[in-house]
Parts: C-alpha cells; structure tokens; sequence
C-alpha cells in the first residue's frame, strides 16, 4: 500500500480557508533540474498562460514605506512609466530583491498579492486585461506553489483594482 503524501498548506492557502475561498493549489519542482515555463505549466493546469500572473513590487519615490504591488500575465512586461501615470505616480521602480524578505515577508519568487495585502497592507493593481478570466493562478506564498482562484473573489479579499501595466 502506498501511503500518500500529506502537503502542509502554506499560510496564503490558510488566509484564503479562513476567509471560505475555494482553491485549486499547483505545485511544480522548481529545482529537480525541470525548467518550468509559462506555456508547459499553463498546458498542466489546463489554462491559458495569461491567467498565470506574477506579482511584482514597486516602490514609489515617496520614500521607504512607498509600496504597490502589480499582478499581470507571466508573459506580459510592466511598462512603469504607464503603471506610475494610472496610479498618479511620479516615478515607480523595481523594490530591491536582495530586501524583498524585509519588505514583502516573501522570497523572490514567492510573493503573492494574498500575503502581501492582508500582512502588508500594501496596495494591489491587477492588470485590466485579466478580466476576461473566471480563474486566475497567483503563488501561494512559496516558490514552487501556486493557487488558482477565481478572480472576482481575489481581487475582492485584496480590495484590488485593475489598471492598465502594459503598452
């Protein structure tokens, strides 16, 4: 008899039980020397590649605590100077990796508008474009995890709005 494998939910998956979101959780070996990209990991979900979003942290010019986080497509490109003009930003760039730890709770990778929002507070944009999706796949909190859900309900639990990232 094989004795199946209990994975440990990582605290986004707990954040969205505690706030009764259904979840459909993914997981891929993103270090046993298997290349994932977006196109093999959309055909293993059964989805388009654009309903796999990243998340990336910005920093705005208003000092250390001047934070917004984006989620667009995986195959998409942020144009910043767009994303500060929709926000009515001066000037938006890339947070540091090496701090992400400090800034997000979460490692390169593994940041997530879940955690990000109900730990952080920090405001969240998804994409406008991503609306023409009932589902959408955004990383559980660890690299190598992600979560699909649908996405009225998480941009909802993330007080998220959309706005246009990319030319």
């Amino acid at each position: 008899m094989v004795k199946k494998e209990k994975v440990k939910k990582t605290n986004d998956e707990r954040i969205l039980d505690q706030h009764h979101i259904e979840f459909e959780s993914y997981s891929f070996d993103f270090l046993g020397g298997r290349q994932m990209d977006s196109s093999k990991e959309a055909k293993e979900l059964g989805t388009d590649e654009r309903s796999i979003l990243k998340t990336i942290v910005l920093q705005g010019s208003n000092g250390d605590r001047d934070y917004v986080v984006v989620c667009l497509p995986i195959t998409f490109e942020i144009d910043l100077k767009l994303v500060a003009r929709e926000l009515n930003e001066k000037q938006l760039h890339l947070a540091d990796n090496k701090n992400l730890i400090n800034i997000t709770g979460y490692v390169h990778g593994a940041n997530t508008p879940i955690g990000i929002n109900i730990r952080k507070g920090f405001p969240i944009y998804f994409d406008e474009r991503i609306q023409e999706f009932d589902k959408i796949w955004v990383s559980a909190g660890k690299v190598g995890r992600s979560v699909g859900v649908k996405r009225e309900e998480l941009v909802a639990l993330v007080k998220g709005h959309y706005i246009n990232i990319e030319k």
